[in-house]
């Protein structure tokens, strides 16, 4: 069973597509965090104290 699927029974969706739009985490904001945690965890890699 997929994740989505769990999730989709778990919240009540007749649709796998309308959880799909509540559980998707766009590139822009999946980047920017992945960002932010690298600056904070090694600032020295991108020119800053950590």
């Amino acid at each position: 069973m997929s994740e989505l699927k769990i999730i989709q029974d778990q919240v009540g969706h007749a649709y796998a597509s309308t959880t799909a739009i509540y559980s998707h985490v766009s590139d822009e904001f999946r980047n920017r965090l992945l960002r932010r945690s690298l600056q904070a965890r090694h600032g020295d890699l991108w020119g800053q104290e950590a």
